[in-house]
């Protein structure tokens, strides 16, 4: 007999919150049944509104918050509750860092089985704003009107102009470059794409900052229809912010939601800008990654090479390496580094940083990962460390099967997302790899993500 849930879409009730969940919703109980209501917050009660109904969960709106918690704090951002792009934004931020580590540990324990590993309190910013160096924006149209900004989550309508409404976790410069570009867009009468019709060219606008240099790339997202204002758009973007070094335009034919299309040609400028991380100088092309809490990144970047605790000699392999920026590090301290990715472009950028930085020790292999290194390891392969630096859904099984098969002594696990985390690691500790350390990082304030490091020795080795 099917189990009846206790409630159905359309109920109102009361629960006290006991828990944040890994997207930042509280998470309460009602008659056992795990309820989530984003905007809620642990040690309220609230009431609210179902929304939807699953086996083993619900998830409510927020109608009121009947007892509030000292944490809780007014967002500065007035587009915070419709955005979604900060879910936090309501919590106190020494709050937010406590969050965060015990999402790690319970992460950890429930997914992983792990229950001893040394979790470090999250590492956080001094001024957790503005800190992003990479904008995606959706085109619009609106009264005849380009805008440009973010939808409003689970929808196509736009939450907000980022023109005329900053984002208070973007780079105030990129800010002003958005203006800029809209205001162009709208005088030189271009349509945006519209997802009903399918009609209109201009899909997205994507714009990231060098930190360290200040130089800017646009990227305009379109269709493959015919432009024939395009360069003479580019220039006048050039003119308009001397700080834009690059102007791209990216043709993305994809009937999905995906950003990026396969085919950039550039307008204006160059095809990449240049940035410096850690003492190192970096190229980074449209389609490459390149983490976008520059400040942060050092941080992350830094304990990663403290766990390496490299002595000159080893041979290392960083695993999904993109445009080489962690192979770049490890390089000024190891014998030899090999790097693996699977992105054609982030290849390209990473051996011209590294002849950028005059590091002549490393190689940088294009393909997957879960292909690349068994291959090695079958024609005997046995480096001294692996560097982990995965996607959000984590390493293959083909990847920890090669990891484990190498007996390699050490690995230093980069994670953006602690249930993946925990489910490999689980993996790895039962061939014998003890998570020695784990140090959260929180490059996204005010969302729910956390990024960790891990320390992981094979047990016996010395």
């Amino acid at each position: 007999m099917a189990k009846v849930t206790p409630v159905k879409p359309g109920d109102i009730i009361e629960l006290d919150i006991d828990g944040l969940g890994h997207t930042g919703e509280g998470v309460g109980r009602y008659q056992g049944l795990a309820i989530f209501v984003p905007g809620a917050l642990p040690d309220e009660r609230v009431r609210a509104v179902i929304s939807q109904v699953k086996k083993s969960y619900a998830r409510g709106k927020l109608i009121e918050v009947v007892t509030r918690t000292t944490d809780r704090i007014l967002p500065r951002c007035p587009a915070a509750a419709d955005c979604g792009g900060c879910q936090l934004q309501h919590l106190d931020y020494q709050a937010q860092l406590t969050h965060k580590t015990t999402l790690v540990k319970s992460a950890l324990t429930r997914i992983g089985g792990l229950n001893d590993v040394p979790v470090r309190p999250t590492i956080g910013m001094g001024y957790p704003w503005h800190y992003r160096n990479k904008i995606h924006l959706h085109a619009t149209q609106s009264a005849g009107r380009i805008k440009l900004g973010f939808f409003a989550e689970g929808t196509h309508q736009l939450t907000a102009d980022i023109s005329e409404q900053s984002c208070l976790l973007v780079n105030q410069e990129i800010i002003e470059v958005v203006a800029a570009v809209e205001d162009l867009l709208n005088s030189f009468k271009i349509k945006a794409y519209d997802w009903e019709s399918k009609q209109g060219l201009l899909r997205h606008v994507m714009i990231r900052r060098g930190y360290a240099t200040g130089e800017i790339m646009v990227v305009l997202v379109t269709t493959a229809e015919n432009w024939l204002t395009e360069q003479e758009l580019a220039r006048e973007i050039v003119n308009r912010h001397p700080r834009v070094v690059s102007v791209i335009r990216n043709i993305n034919t994809n009937p999905g939601r995906l950003i990026l299309g396969p085919q950039n040609q550039v307008l204006a400028g160059k095809d990449s800008i240049t940035d410096r991380l850690c003492g190192l100088k970096f190229k980074i092309s449209a389609a490459s990654f390149y983490q976008v809490n520059p400040r942060q990144t050092e941080v992350l970047y830094n304990k990663a090479l403290e766990f390496a605790n490299l002595k000159g000699d080893e041979t290392v392999v960083d695993a999904y390496c993109g445009i080489g920026t962690i192979a770049s590090l490890l390089a000024r301290h190891a014998d030899r580094v090999i790097g693996l990715e699977i992105v054609p472009d982030a290849v390209t950028d990473a051996r011209e940083n590294a002849r950028l930085n005059n590091l002549f020790n490393i190689e940088f292999f294009n393909g997957s990962v879960e292909r690349l290194l068994p291959e090695m390891v079958a024609r005997g392969l046995r480096p001294d460390l692996v560097v982990l630096d995965p996607p959000r859904k984590g390493c293959e099984k083909e990847v920890l099967e090669a990891i484990i098969k190498t007996q390699v002594p050490r690995v230093v696990y980069v994670s953006c997302d602690p249930a993946t985390l925990a489910r490999d690691l689980d993996i790895l500790a039962g061939a014998g790899y003890e998570p020695v350390e784990v140090q959260p990082v929180d490059m996204f304030p005010w969302t729910g993500h956390v990024e960790c490091v891990v320390s992981l020795k094979r047990k016996h080795s010395p």
